[in-house]
């Protein structure tokens, strides 16, 4: 059988999961990062709130994870006051209008390993 790999990569980011995996020591200067060619990595400090936690899908991981970062006070404030609203209740932030690719208008997290290649969809490592 042939399966689309965006298929198979979706089911996998909706099964549940535990987040594993360490993040990067990561200071004031957090954001700038994401528009380097690697990202921004997961800060360390967020990876521990989060590892051996049971997420329901790669969605609600997400929406913890930014809850998470709105809490932490040298992360959130990075961000304008809009944005630290939307992460307060989990939704991701905008990115500056710099930033927007094919109407895609915030942060993503990406793994660095493709889950379509093997790579773990909970390891805060692979991001």
């Amino acid at each position: 059988m042939l399966f689309n790999p965006l298929y198979l990569n979706k089911k996998k980011c909706n099964q549940p999961g535990v987040a594993t995996g360490k993040g990067k020591t990561v200071g004031d200067k957090w954001l700038e990062d994401t528009g380097k060619e690697a990202g921004a990595q997961i800060p360390d400090r967020i990876a521990d709130k989060l590892r051996g936690k049971k997420f329901s899908s790669f969605d609600d991981f997400r929406k913890q994870f930014w809850i998470e970062v709105s809490k932490d006070p040298e992360l959130s404030k990075q961000f304008i006051k809009g944005n630290r609203d939307r992460i307060q209740i989990g939704k991701a932030p905008k990115t500056p209008k710099d930033g927007v690719v094919a109407k895609r208008s915030s942060f993503e997290i990406h793994h660095d390993k493709l889950i379509s290649r093997g790579g773990e969809v909970y390891d805060v490592g692979n991001y």
